[in-house]
């Protein structure tokens, strides 16, 4: 029987960081991906998207370009090339790079196969099974499909058919209202589909602070998707080509007519095959048990990136992959810590946040104040035609710490990571207020909303 310090089951962002990290360390390493190395994200999510969401974007600027008095000739956005520009983004990022993408370079077996537990130490992948000091579960998640009667027979797809459609529907109704959704919602209206959201909370995005979520949502349907919130979805049917859903509303039910279903409500640990409880973990389908060591309660098995069931971003799965790195094999274990996370919405105008909420601080009896500045209250802004926007700052009261922060506007996900610089260096948001910023520059809506005393 082979014999490994490391087998890691995931070839994502989290099992990639892991696995590299520990065989630099010189230690013994294996990874088992059943698909392919880069996981969810380079295939199916962050990297697809938001190459889509680009050339949407672009088309959008091409119609609104008579405001800054350029007039084209007759153009017309085709779906299927913006499709083919995803392609050649996609390629152009994976590159050379071999299947393993460089694992055995760094000494470590990779096995492109399925893997599941024999015993907490041993692994089977294939025909093999593998002794492994260390098991890091690194396998993220699958889509969460509602049980809806009538969805299964009606067809439906979820994000990883949507990056690859050859065709663009003509009537999309999208399930869930979280940021999957609403970015495939955008991509698809700019190039022409009639689109629908249903979201059962009170708005869409409600993980967000509310005052940017309905700003965003109030935005959305400006641009003209449709969005019904505080609905559900009863039952599904199918007749040809026309898919007829039954909402439950406030005011009653409704019927609304689609050729396309796209499922975006949300995610599940995909541990289905791994047989967990043979390595004596809990085998119930949600998300591993861990500690701030990201080790689960059997002591040699660990867990990194979106199978843990928090914020599903890769740049939080890599993360971890470094952290589990350090606690299985480092001389300085570190715990995990996520309280400065930023999270990105990437429609048009993006949505970004990191830390708590103003509701998420109320509920926690903290004393805080609330400080905002407008993007149209801002000269680049107005320069760019892009007034739409806010940022909103939650402050303790008590030492000046910025404890969240809420972006809607454009370059939102650029502007984010100054203040989690602040915040990760437990800086006062007077560290922002007494900072230069260049003139003219998006940016300036931070120093604006450090400097402010004005309440959403």
């Amino acid at each position: 029987m082979e014999e490994v310090d490391l087998f890691v089951i995931g070839g994502g962002s989290a099992g990639m960081k892991t696995a590299r990290t520990v065989a630099k360390m010189g230690y013994k390493v294996a990874v088992a991906e059943a698909k392919e190395t880069g996981g969810e994200c380079f295939w199916a999510g962050c990297i697809p998207t938001k190459a889509l969401l680009r050339a949407a974007s672009v088309w959008q600027m091409v119609r609104e370009a008579s405001e800054f008095g350029i007039h084209a000739g007759e153009l017309h956005g085709d779906f299927s090339e913006a499709m083919a520009y995803k392609k050649r983004i996609m390629q152009k990022l994976a590159g050379d790079s071999p299947k393993d993408a460089g694992l055995s370079k760094l000494g470590a077996l990779y096995f492109n196969e399925k893997a599941s537990f024999e015993s907490a130490n041993e692994i089977r992948v294939g025909s093999q099974v593998i002794q492994a000091k260390k098991v890091l579960i690194a396998t993220g998640t699958d889509p969460s499909i509602p049980t809806i009667p009538g969805l299964i027979e009606a067809g439906f797809i979820t994000n990883r058919e949507a990056v690859d459609l050859e065709y663009l529907p003509k009537q999309i109704a999208i399930i869930g209202g979280g940021p999957i959704g609403l970015e495939f919602g955008q991509i698809f209206h700019r190039f022409g589909a009639a689109v629908t959201i249903i979201e059962s909370a009170s708005h869409v995005l409600p993980r967000e602070d509310s005052t940017v979520a309905m700003l965003a949502q109030e935005s959305i349907i400006r641009q003209g998707i449709s969005i019904k919130t505080a609905t559900s979805v009863k039952s599904i049917t199918r007749s040809g080509n026309c898919k007829s859903l039954i909402l439950q509303t406030a005011m009653g039910e409704e019927r609304l007519e689609c050729d396309e279903i796209l499922i975006s409500t949300g995610r599940v640990p995909a541990t289905k095959g791994l047989n967990v409880g043979a390595a004596g973990l809990d085998d119930d389908g949600k998300a591993l048990k861990f500690d701030l060591m990201l080790q689960t309660p059997v002591p040699a098995i660990y867990a990194a990136g979106d199978v843990t069931g928090g914020y599903q971003f890769t740049h939080v799965a890599s993360y971890m992959g470094g952290v589990a790195a350090m606690n299985m094999f480092g001389s300085n274990p570190r715990l995990a810590d996520t309280r400065v996370l930023p999270r990105c919405t990437y429609i048009d105008p993006e949505v970004a946040s990191v830390g708590i909420t103003e509701l998420e601080a109320k509920a926690a009896n903290l004393p805080v104040r609330v400080q905002c500045a407008h993007y149209s209250d801002l000269d680049k802004p107005v320069l760019y035609n892009r007034t739409e926007g806010i940022v909103k700052l939650i402050v303790s009261a008590v030492d000046d710490q910025i404890l969240g922060a809420h972006i809607l506007g454009d370059s939102a996900s650029s502007i984010i990571s100054e203040v989690a610089v602040c915040m990760q260096n437990r800086l006062p948001v007077q560290a922002i207020a007494n900072t230069m910023h260049a003139f003219p520059s998006f940016p300036e809506v931070v120093e604006a909303a450090a400097l402010s005393k004005d309440i959403c």
